[in-house]
């Protein structure tokens, strides 16, 4: 049987209205209880079709939430405001997963990961919530609702044998076609992969193993950022552009 918390926010999936008050009582207690809530969700609106990932800290895990795969799209796609309830923008670097990964005894490094990868992109996250405030409710309320993920946008695919420096990352978020933000670089390429080492252990003990084609964004590097415009668009040096349209 699922949570109070999971009914109440499928709930707000389903009708568009959002969960306010939310009751302390059901503000999960633990990490570990938010990610079972992720779990019930996903149960009952799955499958997964991408995965978002913080960066590695230099102290503990990182966190992450899979991402539904009616809400991944490719560029040029045009998504419903009304759909999207508290909406945010965040550009990141995203990689396609090229082969399945199940649980490995030992775990996974970040050389199987680089291994494994398929192609990377410069991406959009959607951000959406089914509070009436995502920023107002605790992280751990936060994390269960899916990290408040609405949508992603994956830009075309650059190989993944020309692994840049993240580090060093370029990348400029535009609203309608005037350039709004750019960032010189974040979390670097060593981080990147820890992170996606870290994921796909973390994916698999959840039972939902990444498997080829799945897509993970990995935190942001531009946002988030509120939206005042119809065309949303970033641009990557190396990576290409991204964008979509909202209405």
């Amino acid at each position: 049987m699922a949570s109070e918390l999971t009914d109440l926010l499928l709930a707000a999936r389903r009708s568009g209205v959002a969960v306010d008050p939310l009751d302390p009582a059901l503000v999960p207690a633990s990490v570990e209880a938010a990610y079972a809530v992720q779990n019930e969700i996903v149960a009952a609106l799955g499958p997964v079709g991408a995965w978002k990932v913080t960066p590695k800290p230099a102290d503990g895990p990182c966190f992450a939430a899979p991402i539904l795969k009616s809400g991944v799209y490719q560029s040029g796609a045009t998504l419903k405001a009304a759909d999207l309830p508290g909406i945010g923008i965040e550009v990141e670097v995203a990689v396609t997963i090229g082969q399945d990964l199940p649980g490995k005894p030992g775990g996974y490094g970040p050389e199987d990961i680089k291994a494994a990868l398929g192609s990377i992109h410069v991406a959009i996250e959607v951000l959406a919530t089914r509070y009436k405030d995502r920023k107002a409710v605790p992280q751990l309320a936060g994390i269960a609702d899916l990290q408040s993920s609405g949508a992603v946008i994956v830009g075309p695919p650059v190989p993944a044998s020309s692994l840049p420096e993240f580090g060093q990352q370029a990348m400029a978020l535009a609203y309608d076609g005037i350039e709004t933000k750019t960032t010189a670089g974040n979390a670097d390429t060593d981080n990147v992969l820890a992170a996606l080492a870290w994921l796909a252990d973390h994916a698999a003990a959840r039972g939902l193993p990444l498997t080829a084609g799945t897509v993970v964004i990995t935190g942001a590097r531009i946002g988030p950022a509120d939206v005042s415009a119809k065309l949303i668009s970033a641009e990557a040096p190396g990576l290409g552009r991204v964008a979509f349209n909202l209405v």
